[in-house]
């Protein structure tokens, strides 16, 4: 199985954050933790804090690009 790049897990939290928001449901809200958990790993951060940061500060970069 190819590894996820860093991109398509930050895409894919995004995008079950936002269904989380518009419909709830459990597995959205899993599915965004299971994501936020493999950026962690991919990028070789401590924990789902300093993931949930990392996170921010790409959307951030992203969004003044």
């Amino acid at each position: 199985m190819k590894p996820m790049n860093e991109q398509f897990l930050i895409d894919q939290i995004i995008l079950y954050l936002g269904q989380h928001q518009r419909f709830g449901g459990k597995y959205n809200e899993t599915m965004a933790y299971k994501r936020l958990e493999q950026l962690r790993a991919l990028v070789g951060l401590k924990d789902a804090e300093e993931a949930t940061d990392y996170l921010i500060m790409k959307m951030e970069g992203a969004m003044a690009a």
